[in-house]
């Protein structure tokens, strides 16, 4: 019998059968249908081999029984190929698609009922002379053509819905698809060559190594899911309206230190074993080095956190103390209902925003997400959405607000600061986006935008020829710490022909600092290519003495919360006089910010304040105002 390809495609099926029940699955949609598709198709193998044996044998059985069997293999064709439609269109008509869409799923279902049935009804022949052997006739005719109906449906379907069908996925199938038409069309010239079964096992195979192989979802690193099919499993739970809770477990970490970094990595070590315990969620690794846990419901959540700090407290108490371990606190981050959220991104978005790191100052060891808290991941998101498409539709402006030289009795400096304009022509200010796009990471290439249009600006308009000495950009702290940034920053200066001794870049958000190592190493390099630092908001509690003692900065803003205090409040006049004695003492001046009246500007002189810089002389100024203001008080 010609039955080699049948059972080379057999040991195919089997080993793909073998590997994939030994791994853990999530329990998608996709490797539902897949895995039919894997039973459909040895099924189909193994009528394939038996439609073989009986036809060569067929003097020892009936012509029912022969008849049957051979019927039977051409319903397992057609079985085979409608459930590699099925997978391919599953998700759509089951979940995301529209009603007509749905409709179609069933009418698909229906053409193949039919299609069986008529194959049934339909009588068959067969042949077989000793070498070839096949079976033909109407039912034989009408298999062809519900299978080729079902390949092409399906290579139309991969192309009809890309958009909701990954690229990978769909180049693949289009391949399967190929293969398998090429086989049919060769089997039916030639009969003799038996190879349709065993091309759909080269299919099959093909979709196991690119996507189906439940290994390539697991993390390398702890043996649970990776963070890269998390996205693939909330997508799959939301389109298919089941309700969920989950809980994020990461560390609180204060330091980007050798002993830290190894006290984490042994934290995660510890609950990664312990995890594998749990068999009430699917349990998701990432690389930061935080776990995702999903649950059916609440009540395995408070029960695991239980559970984990139990763990946790038993290896730091263990009684032989050469065996105890000290580790992290755990940090949960719970979200009770899913439906708290109404997407997939939206919940991952959700949850990364409650990593405990020093820019959120997350206090205890858990927050409950409620609505309030969700009202506020969409507000962010829907600010950073607005500061995305305002740099990519040029609606970034900056405005100058002048700062007054006491000394010389002019204004001899400026301070950049970055607005956005709305369609309404109305303005949005720094204080409603900026701390949002520093948390999200966009601030890198807001700030690149805006020192570009200031360079642009003072290229063109030579402010120094009215007597601006220097211009202040605000550096944010992230930034400031990216290895790339000097490099990249005096690039800017060579391309607009600005010297450096004409920039001062003054330091924000210091309470963010995470690597004091590379953005003081940063500041060093810029200071020998003649850039000057300044310290902003001092007193507000984001700046402390270290920094003046640390950083190479010229000169010290003092913030306008302690400037107004300065008036009313003993202590904090004490403070000031200190600061500014200090400061001078060292060779640092002093800028005075959020001065407003004739009274504060006189006390701020008489304290020796270097610098004034408020709403009493000017508000920020769109580019022409701030040159048309200079112009009139310089000159």
């Amino acid at each position: 019998m010609n039955i080699y390809t049948q059972l080379c495609g057999l040991a195919i099926m089997a080993t793909i059968l073998f590997f994939y029940r030994r791994q853990p699955t999530m329990g998608l949609s996709s490797e539902r249908h897949f895995r039919t598709t894997i039973y459909s198709i040895l099924g189909c193998v193994l009528l394939d081999i038996a439609s073989c044996y009986f036809i060569v044998h067929s003097n020892r059985f009936s012509d029912t029984l022969v008849y049957l069997i051979c019927k039977l293999y051409l319903l397992s064709l057609q079985v085979v190929s409608f459930s590699v439609l099925f997978y391919t269109t599953a998700d759509v008509f089951e979940y995301y698609g529209s009603k007509h869409e749905k409709m179609l799923g069933t009418l698909y279902q229906v053409v193949c009922v039919i299609g069986m049935i008529i194959t049934m009804y339909l009588p068959i022949q067969i042949y077989y002379d000793g070498v070839k052997l096949y079976s033909y006739g109407p039912a034989t005719i009408a298999t062809y053509i519900f299978v080729s109906f079902y390949i092409f449906t399906t290579g139309i379907s991969t192309v009809v819905l890309r958009h909701h069908i990954k690229q990978k996925k769909s180049n693949m199938l289009l391949i399967w698809m190929a293969i398998w038409s090429v086989s049919a069309i060769i089997q039916f010239l030639d009969p003799k060559v038996l190879i349709v079964s065993y091309a759909s096992c080269i299919g099959a195979l093909i979709m196991y190594f690119e996507l189906e192989n439940p290994q390539s979802s697991l993390s390398r690193r702890t043996g649970h899911f990776s963070s890269a099919v998390i996205r693939d499993y909330f997508d799959y739970l939301y389109q298919s309206r089941k309700s969920f809770s989950v809980m994020m477990i990461s560390f609180r970490t204060v330091a980007d230190s050798a002993n830290e970094n190894k006290l984490l990595r042994t934290t995660i070590s510890k609950l990664s074993e312990f995890l594998f315990t749990v068999d009430t969620a699917k349990i998701f690794d990432t690389a930061e080095g935080y776990f995702v846990l999903v649950f059916e419901n609440m009540d395995f959540v408070e029960s695991t956190k239980f559970r984990i700090n139990t763990y946790f407290q038993s290896i730091q108490d263990n009684p032989d103390v050469s065996n105890a371990i000290t580790l992290l606190s755990p940090f949960y981050t719970i979200v009770p209902d899913s439906s708290i959220s109404s997407n997939a991104d939206e919940l991952i978005l959700l949850l990364t925003g409650f990593i405990p790191n020093d820019r959120n100052k997350l206090t205890g060891n858990e927050v409950i997400v409620n609505d309030e808290i969700m009202a506020t991941v969409r507000h962010s998101k829907a600010v950073e959405k607005m500061v995305v498409e305002a740099m990519e539709n040029d609606r970034i402006e900056v405005h100058y607000q002048p700062i007054f030289d006491i000394a010389k009795n002019k204004y001899t400096t400026a301070e950049a600061l970055v607005r956005i304009r709305l369609g309404d022509d109305s303005l949005i200010y720094p204080d409603e986006f900026i701390p949002i796009v520093e948390a999200s990471g966009r601030i890198i290439p807001l700030s690149d935008t805006i020192y570009r249009k200031a360079l642009s600006f003072l290229k063109s308009y030579h402010i120094d020829r009215l007597g601006v000495e220097h211009v202040e950009l605000n550096l944010s702290v992230k930034q400031g710490e990216n290895p790339l940034f000097v490099n990249r920053f005096l690039e800017m200066l060579k391309e607009y022909n600005i010297s450096a001794e004409f920039i001062n870049l003054e330091i924000t958000e210091t309470n963010s600092i995470h690597s004091q190592e590379n953005l003081f190493a940063n500041m060093k390099k810029l200071e020998e290519e003649g850039l000057s630092f300044s310290l902003d908001d001092f007193g507000s509690g984001s700046s402390n003495l270290n920094y003046i003692i640390d950083m190479p900065v010229v000169i010290v803003k003092l913030d306008k919360h302690l400037t107004d205090e300065y008036f009313i409040n003993p202590k904090a006049k004490a403070i000031v006089k200190t600061v500014i004695e200090m400061a001078h003492s060292m060779g640092i001046k002093i800028i005075a910010e959020g001065i407003e009246t004739s009274d504060s500007l006189e006390e701020m002189k008489t304290l020796g304040v270097d610098y004034i810089q408020g709403f009493y002389f000017s508000r920020p100024l769109p580019e022409h105002e701030f040159l048309k203001f200079i112009q009139q008080h310089n000159l």
